[in-house]
């Protein structure tokens, strides 16, 4: 049976992070690209972001499916399947799986140009957010 509070404490992590990368955004990519501090804080954000929905996925399911997932992305396609999220949404959150996992374990390798691309796909995580409290509230 999948935790609702535990779900409903981790989209609000990721509500809490898009706050404050969009303040970040609003700051501009001149700003952005120019300096490191901001692009730390971002980089951060962005990676509890992404581990909080990747947790939410991966809990919905181990819950609700017989299914393994392969790898961290492999998630968000099965949750998909089941119906919780949109396939192109999926697919989406796959690609910001790969993101995490630059972050966390190719840090030296981020690119402050793809990074700030990244601050205009944001909607994707808030759609995950609306998206999984349907699936919780009717399950």
């Amino acid at each position: 049976m999948v935790d609702a509070e535990a779900v409903r404490r981790r989209l609000g992590e990721i509500e809490r992070r898009l706050i404050a990368l969009r303040e970040i955004f609003e700051q501009g990519s001149d700003r952005f690209l120019g300096d490191g501090d901001l692009q730390t804080l971002a980089e951060r954000h962005l990676q509890i972001a992404i581990q909080a929905a990747i947790d939410v996925a991966n809990h919905i399911v181990a819950e609700d499916t017989a299914e393994t997932p392969e790898d961290y992305g492999s998630a968000f396609t099965l949750l998909s399947g089941i119906g919780a999220i949109e396939d192109e949404l999926g697919d989406r959150l796959r690609s910001a799986a790969g993101l995490r996992n630059i972050l966390v374990h190719a840090y030296t390798d981020v690119d402050p140009s793809m990074l700030w691309d990244r601050l205009t796909e944001l909607d994707d995580l808030e759609t995950f957010v609306g998206s999984a409290e349907r699936y919780v509230a009717s399950h």
